[in-house]
Order: C-alpha cells, then sequence, then structure tokens
C-alpha cells in the first residue's frame, strides 16, 4: 500500500533522517541513553502524523525521547519498556519541579566539596568496575540525597549523578576524574538540567500544556509491551492512540541497555545502583533475544507479539512509525515486515519525489560499525504500517 505524502512532508522527514545533531536541548541531555535517536526524528512524525492533543504510543520508550517530545508538542503520551532504567530516566525527565524543590535540589549539589574531601569517612561500595574514587563520591552523593524530603527531588539528584557517572566514565578518558573534580562538575550538572527541565515546561506550555498537567498528559509503564491491551490503566483514556512512534531494539545488534562500559571496556552495573532501582536480567531480556540463530527467532516472535497487542489499541486510522536497524538487512528485513503482517499490520510505502524507503545513515554510532566500516547495523530505516482492514 501507499503513504502519500506532498513533497514538502517528504523532504521534512528527510532532512530529520540526515540530520547529524547531537541530542541536546531540553531534556534530552539528562541521560545518553543507549541507541537513542534524534529527536528531531521524533518532532518531525508526531507533527507530520499526529494533532494536538492526540495520544501517542511509544511501546520501546528506551529513555523517552519521542515522550519528550510529544508532550512538547501538545500531545499525550503512553511510553513503556521493559527496563526499569529506562522508565526512571524517561520519567525524571518529564516530571516538573517547583522553585523550592529547585532550591533544595541546588543545596544538596553545593554541598559536592563534602564528597569530594579526600580523608573523609565512608569506603567505597561494592560495584564491579566503577572506580574506587567515584564509587566513593557518587556513595556519599546518594547518601546525602536520602536527607532530601520529596521523591521528586530524591529522583532528580539520582539523574544528576546518572549523567555525572556517564561524564566520569566517559570512554575518551584514559583515567577516571579525582573526586575533586567530580565535585566540582556536580553543582555545574544541576544547574544545566534544572534549566533544561525549565526549557521542557515552557515547551510544553507554549503547546497548550500547563505544567501542573504535564504528569497527567503521560502514562509511562515499566513492563513488555506484549499483552498491553490487557492493562487495567489503558482504559481510563480518552479515545485511543493515533499515532506509534518507537525505536525498537534491533535483532543481532549489540547494545548494552543495562550496563555502562568504564572507558570502553570492562562492564558494570553502576546506573542500576544509582537510580535505586532494581536489575537482575541478562542483556537478551532488554533487547529480545540472544545474538543467536535462537535469539533471533525470540526476537521476531516477540515483535510480533508486541504489535498483535498495539493492533487493539491503535486507532482504526492510525499509524506506526518506527525507525529500525538490522545486522543483515538483506535476510532480516523481510522478516520483521512478515512480523507486523503476522500482528495484523500492513505496510506501507511511501511515495514521494525521490524514495520509496526512508534510510538514515547513523552518525558517531560507537557499535563494530565504527571499526568494520559501514556495516547494516549502522544504517537505520523509518518504516509506515497501519492496521490491516
Amino acid at each position: 500500500m501507499r503513504l502519500d505524502l506532498t513533497a514538502a512532508n517528504l523532504q521534512r522527514l528527510q532532512c530529520a533522517l540526515a540530520s547529524a545533531k547531537t541530542t541536546s536541548g531540553s531534556t534530552h541531555n539528562f541521560y545518553l541513553y543507549p541507541a537513542r535517536f534524534s529527536p528531531e526524528i521524533a518532532r518531525t512524525a508526531i507533527e507530520l502524523f499526529s494533532r494536538p492533543g492526540d495520544w501517542i504510543l511509544d511501546p520501546f520508550m528506551g529513555g523517552g525521547t519521542a515522550v519528550i517530545e510529544a508532550l512538547a508538542l501538545g500531545r499525550s503520551v503512553i511510553g513503556v519498556d521493559i527496563n526499569a532504567l529506562a522508565h526512571f530516566v524517561a520519567s525524571v525527565r518529564t516530571r516538573p519541579l517547583s522553585l523550592r524543590d529547585e532550591e533544595a535540589i541546588q543545596a544538596w549539589a553545593a554541598r559536592a566539596p563534602i564528597f569530594g574531601r579526600s580523608g573523609s569517612s565512608g569506603s567505597p561500595p561494592r560495584v564491579a568496575n566503577l572506580p574506587a574514587s567515584i564509587a566513593l563520591f557518587l556513595s556519599r552523593a546518594l547518601h546525602a540525597v536520602e536527607e532530601l524530603r520529596l521523591p521528586r527531588r530524591r529522583a532528580f539528584a539520582r539523574m544528576v549523578l546518572l549523567r555525572l557517572g556517564q561524564w566520569a566514565l566517559d570512554c575518551r578518558d584514559r583515567v577516571a576524574p579525582s573526586r575533586q573534580r567530580v565535585a566540582s562538575k556536580l553543582p555545574e550538572l544541576t544547574d544545566e538540567m534544572l534549566a533544561g527541565l525549565r526549557e521542557f515546561v515552557g515547551l510544553c506550555e507554549s503547546a497548550g500544556v500547563p505544567k501542573a498537567e504535564i504528569s497527567s498528559r503521560r502514562l509511562l509503564l515499566c513492563r513488555g509491551s506484549a499483552g498491553l491491551h490487557q492493562h487495567s490503566r489503558l482504559g481510563a483514556l480518552v479515545g485511543r492512540p493515533r499515532l506509534v512512534f518507537t525505536s525498537p531494539p534491533y535483532p543481532r545488534v549489540h547494545v548494552l541497555y543495562h550496563r555502562w562500559q568504564v572507558r570502553g571496556r570492562k562492564e558494570t552495573p553502576a546506573p542500576y545502583w544509582i537510580a535505586s532501582v532494581h536489575d537482575g536480567k541478562p542483556a537478551r531480556h532488554y533487547t529480545g533475544g540472544s545474538r543467536t540463530p535462537t535469539g533471533e527467532r525470540s526476537y521476531f516472535s516477540m515483535i510480533t507479539d508486541v504489535f498483535s497487542s498495539v493492533r487493539e489499541i491503535l486507532a482504526t486510522d492510525g499509524l506506526v512509525v518506527q525507525l529500525v536497524g538490522f545486522a543483515d538487512v538483506k535476510s532480516q528485513l523481510p522478516r520483521y515486515l512478515a512480523a507486523m503482517t503476522i500482528a495484523g499490520f500492513e505496510t506501507l510505502q511511501p511515495v514521494g519525489a525521490e524514495a520509496l524507503q526512508l534510510w538514515r545513515r547513523v552518525p558517531n554510532r560507537k557499535w563494530y560499525a565504527k571499526v568494520k566500516g559501514a556495516v547494516d547495523a549502522s544504517q537505520e530505516v523509518l518504516l509506515f504500517h497501519r492496521p490491516r482492514r
């Protein structure tokens, strides 16, 4: 089936896919979630294929890029992810704070020199492969987080520490920064992130969503999306989602959703410790299957199950737009389209002046593509589906 696009809309999609802009602005840089996509792509798709007030669904929300953009464009949004860390990140990125909240968090961050002082009491916790100096600083800062009175303040402070930890363990640095250097970075990141949250709230208000209504305009669920249509909270929605915009895990492509890599090598579960959320699953739990043939079969079975459930939720005239990558495009793309057909969808071919399919070369991808060159995993395709009638 055809998806007719005006020349102007096709050009907007192509420009968004070609953009090499880094993920920034609003609350997008709170946490560098693995395999994140450009907000520009989500923004363009949501603007083109939905209207203000519509419900948007992202069944693989990750760190919440589409959730942020949907709210900032005056839509309501359902975000779902099986990863407790993803749910935590997306929740904090879209939860407004009061002026008193900000002042309390800034006062906590101002104590950073105490956290970084050599000779202070306390010993580093046992977090695998986390440098001792970083672990000790974070442990002291987390202890002080518990003194913040409200859960939303504690959650935001933990988010700041997540970003701080990513900065400290950046693979470009050969040596972890000193506790004193980390201490000087904490208040700086706190102010930057509070400013980003205020920017996000301002965008929502400009789109007609008052600050007091932002949290009620998003439903964020920590669970798998298979069987989502049976979830009790969906029955309270006013209207069905008209657009699904998502980027599911990529089959047999190596991505660590549940670990940090310390300077690009050893893995650490530190983000779950910092966020105070549970992590007890292997990598395949978060990717839909391992990189074995058996894991690949599990992956496509998961895709069928998820979108069969999405089919039950989506409006009859709804649209599914998804950005997907593959380890082997030739063999896996047909299997992906077949899984969508089994789930009750028909593929739409975007027709316009230049392209039948919209591909994106992913800039700065840190997977094997960076070493091996232009492998299939270094590109993504934008797929369109609608419920089969």
